[in-house]
């Protein structure tokens, strides 16, 4: 956990982490005088009718306070900055591995956001403990102790008994409380996992007439929630009215003992009030101490879940970039063998060569592994056998920048960000007028975006959910085209647009595209028909390789892809 934050505490951040806890003792030691100080103006100034003693003793007071309120703000303004610091550094690097594309068996997006919001805050609260109250509250809790013994010896055993038994009650219900707050989180992750899955497929929803079901789902887990937050808070509730019961018995046992001692002789009263204001700070810094357990118990499970995202991170660094910017377009994959488990890979041993300025095609079933191929190429994953080269050099000499300006991708899921057509025309690279327009034109995006009002100026919702699938298409297409790469990669990326649309973006690509690498991802059979070698996955291996007349006839699954597509033929448009 401490390493979490160790890890995240930078420069000045981590002066003022480390100043604050320090300049906090100075609160604490400035606190611990008052009933001493107020013990010697009963004793000494009031019992004697010293005016002159009780106005020194009472300046005194007057300064440790408001020396004490310096430390404190001090205290409170360095920790505070450190806790603000080191939630920026943890979420920025969170959201760099979340953007990783991970194991599918991994953490889900639902979980990932709560860990990047709650489970941050709840560390930043764990920092603002460790600063402040995880050194103000146990030292004046034991400076209380010591101090009350000092100045009152006869009474200190009433302290020595009552103290080992709260320690003791205070270790059982952390012990509880740790499970508790651990299946409360959950609760939350799987509260918005269910929210998030019923505004995503609100239409499906709707469509299959779903609303009272799934609205029962999601009162199921928001009462699971509340169950287990009430749980939660259960477990610790009882410590403050036991440790408020316990150290007023103190008080009032103090004050019962205290005061046959004082009729003796044995005591003074100022000892006695000195006495009871310890005590008083004693139980003060009980409670807060049970609120910081109670948050502890909360950071430790919110750290624990944090390094669960953490230990998502590759292990193995990108290594130093050695290569400069290759000339060259062509794409080598040799003996290339991948997967999430070594033991199940999604590509074996593929081996393929696309020269300077040919079309890839790419077809095969649901699960060959043709995206994993896109993936490879853009240095998405590391942790793959073979070699894979862009222009005759090995992507593992290259820096990610490089590959990303020789390689540009329009994916099937074509995410729009909140914002105008414009920003995510030019969201991957900065684009002219001109640009921005013949991209469109080359996209077919060009009509409908010049009835929107303010055309690429236009607004954009959340997720482009102001357009249809098949606009997005065309406006991902665009995105991809402006960088003008060496390299093009349509992964599926017309899946969503009709027959007509789709014909008229091919064309213009290939126009647009020619004698420039390309690589097109589809089971549309048009889509692949022209290119210079298309081939066929299965299994993750490449079973068959050729133009479009070749594999006709020595493909099986390629021969029935056209004949479904296309009844037979082998040219025309599905």
């Amino acid at each position: 956990m401490f390493r979490i934050v160790m890890q995240h505490i930078h420069h000045g951040a981590r002066w003022c982490f480390f100043l604050a806890p320090l300049i906090m003792l100075g609160e604490v030691f400035c606190d611990l005088q008052q009933p001493t100080l107020m013990s010697q103006i009963i004793d000494n100034g009031l019992a004697k009718g010293d005016l002159g003693y009780v106005i020194q003793h009472a300046t005194w007071m007057l300064a440790f306070a408001l020396v004490g309120v310096l430390f404190g703000a001090s205290s409170g303004v360095l920790g505070n900055y450190a806790s603000l610091k080191m939630g920026e550094a943890l979420r920025s690097h969170l959201l760099q591995v979340a953007l990783i594309d991970r194991n599918p068996a991994g953490l889900e997006p639902a979980t990932l956001i709560t860990r990047i919001t709650n489970d941050v805050i709840q560390m930043q609260n764990l920092v603002m403990m460790v600063t402040r109250g995880l050194v103000r509250s146990p030292m004046l809790l034991l400076g209380g102790i010591v101090m009350s013994a000092i100045v009152c010896p006869d009474l200190a055993p009433i302290l020595f008994i009552i103290m080992p038994l709260l320690v003791i009650f205070l270790l059982i219900v952390v012990r509880r409380s740790v499970p508790r707050y651990t299946r409360m989180q959950r609760a939350v992750d799987t509260v918005n996992r269910v929210m998030r899955e019923n505004l995503q497929g609100a239409k499906t929803i709707k469509a299959y007439v779903l609303e009272n079901h799934q609205r029962h789902q999601f009162n199921q887990e928001n009462s699971h929630l509340r169950q287990s937050s009430q749980s939660a808070a259960m477990a610790t509730v009882i410590l403050s009215p036991v440790i408020q019961l316990m150290l007023n018995l103190g008080v009032v046992i103090a004050l019962s003992y205290g005061g046959s001692l004082a009729i003796s002789k044995t005591i003074s009263d100022g000892q006695i009030i000195a006495f009871v204001n310890y005590m008083i700070q004693i139980t003060t810094a009980m409670v807060q101490t049970v609120n910081i357990i109670t948050s502890f118990s909360r950071a430790i499970t919110s750290a624990n879940r944090v390094q669960a995202v953490l230990d998502e991170e590759p292990a193995e660094q990108r290594s130093t970039p050695t290569a400069q910017r290759p000339t060259g377009s062509s794409i080598d994959f040799d003996n290339v063998t991948f997967g999430y488990q070594q033991s199940k890979p999604i590509l074996n041993q593929l081996n393929f060569h696309v020269a300077d300025g040919q079309w890839l095609g790419i077809v095969g079933a649901t699960g060959s592994g043709k995206s994993s191929i896109i993936k490879l190429l853009t240095a998405s994953f590391d942790q793959y056998q073979g070699t894979i080269r862009i222009g005759g050099t090995d992507i593992k000499q290259l820096d990610l920048p490089v590959i990303h300006s020789k390689v540009a991708v329009a994916l099937q899921d074509s995410l729009l960000f909140s914002g105008t057509v414009r920003g995510n025309l030019t969201y991957g690279a900065p684009g002219t007028a001109a640009q921005l327009a013949q991209a469109a034109t080359i996209a077919d995006a060009d009509k409908f975006i010049d009835r929107l009002p303010g055309r690429y100026d236009a607004a954009v919702e959340q997720n482009g959910k102001n357009f249809s699938g098949g606009q997005r298409q065309r406006l991902n297409i665009s995105r991809a085209i402006i960088p003008d790469a060496d390299i093009l990669v349509l992964d599926d990326a017309t899946s969503a647009v009709d027959q007509e649309t789709n014909a008229r973006i091919k064309s213009r690509l290939e126009q647009a595209r020619a004698q420039r690498t390309t690589v097109i991802i589809s089971q549309r059979v048009t889509n692949v028909m022209a290119c210079d070698q298309i081939i066929v996955l299965a299994d993750g291996k490449l079973v068959a390789q050729g133009t479009h007349a070749e594999l006709v006839q020595r493909s099986d699954f390629y021969r029935q892809l056209v004949h479904t597509q296309l009844g037979g033929g082998n040219n025309g448009h599905a």
